[in-house]
């Protein structure tokens, strides 16, 4: 039986509280009883311990709009109640006042996480964001600026990739 599904469901709660920036909430979708969680965001060191976890949560976001989106789930129970997962995830953020970014900025990003299974249910305690490398995303960027008539036209020659 696969726990996709579970994990699915547990991701939207998660991603929902995130993009409210609801800290509590957050939080409980994390084993609270594991003493060493590690939180690996792509922008800056890892956060070792509820400490470090909740010195970065702690951060004021209350002026900022973010936007956290998943998909491409993959799931493995890599032993009986321990959950291995690997999902794409595409952030983006607004911050007022911001001279470095005026306007909404964001970016891809690949997630992997382990969670054990609790009486609550499915519980993080290992999180690390994993950016594409920038030559990556130039080239995908590069590759989204196609116009769409180049590739009706490759296509019509048989050109597949």
């Amino acid at each position: 039986m696969s726990i996709e599904p579970e994990i699915a469901a547990w991701l939207d709660i998660y991603f929902e509280a995130w993009n409210r920036y609801d800290v509590p909430a957050m939080k409980t979708c994390w084993d609270e009883e594991d003493p060493l969680p590690i939180y690996l965001a792509e922008e800056c060191d890892p956060h070792i311990g509820w400490e470090a976890v909740l010195g970065y949560w702690r951060i004021d976001r209350s002026k900022s709009e973010r936007l956290v989106t998943w998909k491409n789930l993959t799931a493995k129970e890599a032993a009986p109640g321990l959950a291995v997962i690997l999902f794409d995830a595409n952030w983006s953020t607004y911050i007022p006042g911001s001279r470095l970014y005026p306007r909404p900025f964001g970016g891809p990003v690949r997630i992997t996480a382990a969670l054990r299974l609790k009486p609550e249910g499915w519980r993080m305690f290992h999180y690390v964001e994993a950016p594409l490398a920038s030559i990556v995303q130039l080239r995908r960027a590069h590759e989204d600026a196609v116009e769409p008539a180049l590739h009706a036209r490759l296509a019509a020659k048989g050109i597949s990739y």
